[in-house]
C-alpha cells in the first residue's frame, strides 16, 4: 500500500510526494532526517528540524496491516 506525504519547510510552500511505501527517521545528530521510500525504491531525505509533515490516512492503514501480519491477529482500533 502506498500513501501521500505533504511537507512544509519553514517559510516555504507545501510540497507533496506521492507513492510513498515507507518512512523512517534517521536521528544522526546534528541533522535528524525523515527518509521516505517510494514505490520504485527511490529514497528521499528531508531535514526533520523545522519541517511539518502531513501523512495521508493510507499510512495509518499500512502500519495497522503490517502490525496485524506480524502479530497474526486483528487489531481493533
Amino acid at each position: 500500500m502506498v500513501y501521500t506525504v505533504k511537507y512544509k519547510l519553514k517559510n516555504q510552500s507545501w510540497k507533496k510526494i506521492k507513492n510513498v511505501k515507507g518512512d523512517l527517521i534517521v536521528q544522526d545528530l546534528p541533522n535528524p532526517t525523515r527518509v521516505l521510500i517510494l514505490d520504485d525504491e527511490t529514497r528521499i531525505e528531508i531535514p526533520y528540524n523545522n519541517t511539518v509533515f502531513v501523512f495521508s490516512k493510507e499510512r495509518f492503514i499500512a502500519i495497522k496491516q503490517s502490525a496485524e501480519r506480524e502479530t497474526g491477529q486483528k487489531i481493533n482500533i
